[in-house]
């Protein structure tokens, strides 16, 4: 009965690997699709939570409210650097919902969308 078991195990875990797609992190990163509705802009001087400074004015992150990174893993937001280039979303009360840091490749996407 072990040696079954055993067998069992070493198949399953042979599915899995041959099964799985392995995506490198920078090719991932270039297939975030940023929200339409969205705004541009440079975020300020770290505030406590929930303000946060968007081009010089401050604004709330809303209850639920999530900041992206660069690689595309949320971060808390005492991790938010400043002067950082970032695409964000409003909800229904003008508080930000969702924040992304922009990559140079969506920055120089956005540029050229502006031309």
């Amino acid at each position: 009965m072990p040696k079954i078991l055993l067998l069992l195990k070493l198949f399953a875990l042979t599915l899995v690997f041959t099964t799985a797609q392995w995506v490198p992190l920078a090719s991932a990163q270039s297939l975030r699709t940023l929200p339409a509705n969205g705004q541009r802009g440079v975020t300020g001087e770290q505030r406590p939570m929930p303000a946060v400074v968007i081009n010089r004015t401050a604004a709330k992150l809303a209850p639920g409210g999530v900041i992206y990174d660069t690689n595309n893993r949320t971060i808390l937001h005492q991790n938010l650097p400043a002067d950082a280039d970032v695409w964000f979303q409003l909800d229904m009360h003008g508080d930000i919902q969702r924040l992304y840091i922009l990559t140079p490749e969506e920055r120089a996407r956005l540029d050229q969308a502006k031309k």
